[in-house]
């Protein structure tokens, strides 16, 4: 059994497991420190956060309802490491 948590990203609501919370953190959290100082940094982190939501709810649209750590692992592979 494990926790979940409700996530809000660019306005679409998830449910993600604890430990693909913890992941996906880490990432938009490493993406961030990488634009730091960097002119247009929200607006850089938005559009992120908009494809990361994107998808997201092409996996959930599977017939699941919790995001889960393969589902992050999939949506950085698509995305890219920072």
């Amino acid at each position: 059994m494990k926790k979940t948590i409700s996530i809000n990203i660019s306005g679409m609501v998830f449910t993600i497991d604890e430990d693909a919370f913890q992941n996906l953190s880490n990432y938009l959290d490493t993406i961030k420190s990488y634009f730091n100082g960097s002119e247009g940094r929200d607006e850089i982190m938005a559009d992120i956060e908009a494809r990361i939501a994107e998808l997201l709810q092409t996996r959930v649209n599977e017939g699941k309802a919790v995001v889960n750590v393969s589902d992050i692992q999939a949506v950085i592979e698509t995305l890219g490491e920072p």
